[in-house]
């Protein structure tokens, strides 16, 4: 049901043609998001807040998404404690970040 729905809200009204012109076809893009993946190297303050950042890797490369990624990085907050149960303070740790486009 929910993809009929979205079908119907997809698809724009042509009306119907009239004896005098005919109504040109319009094409309708592709709406699926599109995701972009940057994979930064952080360094772990002692507050959980990252520092001294950069970028490892970003996908696709065009986009810019590893800039924007390291733009957002002062407000990520990690967790200080890793699965070791050792903290994470003053080393560096890689962090993904996942970027949807419309």
């Amino acid at each position: 049901m929910i993809a009929s729905l979205l079908a119907a809200a997809a698809v724009s009204l042509v009306p119907a043609p009239s004896q005098q012109a005919q109504p040109a076809m319009t094409q309708i893009k592709d709406t699926t998001p599109q995701i972009a993946e940057a994979i930064l190297s952080c360094m772990v303050k002692r507050d959980g807040g990252l520092t001294a950042c950069s970028v490892q890797s970003e996908t696709p490369a065009e986009l810019g998404v590893g800039q924007a990624a390291l733009s957002m990085a002062s407000q990520f907050q990690v967790d200080l404690m890793g699965p070791d149960g050792k903290s994470r303070a003053g080393s560096f740790i890689d962090v993904p970040v996942r970027i949807r486009i419309r």
